[in-house]
This record gives C-alpha cells, sequence and structure tokens, in this order.
C-alpha cells in the first residue's frame, strides 16, 4: 500500500512536470551505448564460449535445416536467438537476429534473400562458418538487446564486416522525467506478485488499471507519465515470465 507521505509526493511531481525539450530517448540512448562499447569485451568472451560449446555449420548444412523435415530427423528444434556469421577468408561477421533462427539464417547464402555481400562473397569461393546462438543461453533478456551487444562484440559495422546498421537501443519503458522512473518503481512494488498484476496483460486491462488508480488516490494525469507507466507494466510481464520458466 502507498503510503501518504508518498502519494503527497508523487502528486506534486506529476503536477509540476515540466518538459525540458529533450526526449529521454536521447540520454538512455547515450547511456547505454557508453555502457554497451565499456562491455564489448566481456560480451565477446560470453559468445564466444557458447560459440565454442554449440554445433558450427556451413552454408550449405543451414539450406538443407531450413526445411523442417530435415531438422526433424536429426532432433534439431528452431529457437529464438541470434546467428553469427563468419568469413574465414575475409575475417569478417555478421550478427543477425531472428525469433526462428533455421528459417532466417540460410537466407544470406541464397540470391535475394538477405545480404548481398555475404552473398557474393560465398559464391567467390570464400568459407563461412554460422553459428547459431539461443537467447536464453546467454545474459541477456532481449533479442534486440543481444544482437546489439554481439554487433558491437564482434565489430560487425561496415567497413570491418557485413553489418550496415547496428542493433536497436531502445527496449524499455522510458520517461521524460527521471522521477517518474521512481513513481512507476513505487507502483509497481505495490501491486507485484498480485493476481491484480497477473490481469494487466493488455493495453485495455492496464489502461483501465491505470486510470482507476488515477481516480482512487486523486493523482493528477501526466500523459507522458501515462505512456511510460503502460510500457513499465508491459515490460515487467516480460521479465516476469522470463523468470518464472526460469524457475519452473
Amino acid at each position: 500500500m502507498l503510503t501518504e507521505d508518498e502519494l503527497i509526493w508523487i502528486r506534486e511531481t506529476l503536477s509540476d512536470y515540466k518538459s525540458d525539450g529533450i526526449k529521454e530517448s536521447f540520454y538512455y540512448r547515450v547511456q547505454i551505448e557508453t555502457e554497451r562499447e565499456a562491455n564489448k569485451e566481456n560480451v565477446r568472451m560470453e559468445l564466444d564460449q557458447l560459440r565454442m560449446s554449440e554445433t558450427l555449420y556451413r552454408p550449405e548444412e543451414l539450406i538443407k535445416l531450413r526445411i523442417k523435415t530435415e531438422r526433424a530427423k536429426l532432433g534439431i528444434e528452431n529457437f529464438a536467438g541470434i546467428y553469427i556469421i563468419y568469413n574465414h577468408v575475409r575475417d569478417m561477421f555478421y550478427i543477425g537476429q531472428a525469433v526462428n533462427l533455421f528459417d532466417r539464417a540460410y537466407g544470406h547464402f541464397r540470391l535475394n534473400k538477405g545480404s548481398k555481400e555475404i552473398y557474393d562473397d560465398y559464391k567467390y569461393g570464400d568459407d563461412f562458418y554460422i553459428s547459431l546462438i539461443k537467447l536464453e543461453n546467454t545474459s541477456f533478456s532481449t533479442l534486440n538487446e543481444l544482437e546489439d551487444n554481439a554487433i558491437r562484440a564482434y565489430n560487425s559495422l561496415i567497413p570491418y564486416g557485413y553489418n550496415k546498421n547496428s542493433g536497436n537501443l531502445i527496449d524499455k519503458a522510458l520517461f521524460s522525467n527521471a522521477k517518474f522512473y521512481t513513481i512507476a518503481d513505487l507502483i509497481i512494488n505495490d501491486i507485484k506478485d498480485t493476481d491484480l498484476m497477473a490481469s494487466l496483460t493488455n493495453m485495455v486491462t492496464r489502461r483501465e488499471y491505470l486510470h482507476n488508480l488515477y481516480r482512487e488516490y486523486k493523482l493528477p494525469y501526466n500523459l507522458p507519465f501515462h505512456v511510460g507507466m503502460m510500457d513499465a507494466i508491459k515490460d515487467y510481464h516480460k521479465t516476469n515470465k522470463k523468470s518464472m520458466k526460469k524457475k519452473e
């Protein structure tokens, strides 16, 4: 239960907020880029260890394994994660992500299916090896996070690699005021592990809950906070689902 002191502070904060004209996503992007650049050597070590423990595929094998029945013969399941394509001749990498890796990774070695540069080097005769890394085996929580960190770790952006773009950075709820994060934490901590939180599985239920919350506690309606809070509840559900799966 939120205390009266907390509610007074929340009311004042939501009422007094004035935008400084700079989006929170800008600050978040700078912060995340700095952190990921500083951590890329550790990420490289983590992913290299996974690559050594997993099957290393040649392009011809992936092209064959795109067929579900071929995978079934070998007891291979499709899975979400990243694929790391390595050109052994040119010492160049390409990183991609997919919900179903076997449906995606092979495409770079077929005409007009993926990276033209990879396909051209493959047809020229360069040796390629591909590693498929399961998201659930890594320390990352989303495909976007894993992909962007891997691109940095393997320095795979052109001209050093085949990637033309870095991965997505914005993959969390954003607020336009630092104090809004504290408010969101107070609200989420108040209802986490409850049936109420478990019921907030879609936009309609989350919106209804927040409007009831504003009325019950006489909180001013603040649109930037409201939008961020909707995403914060959604993010909590995503994170909680993964942690529950691990416990099982």
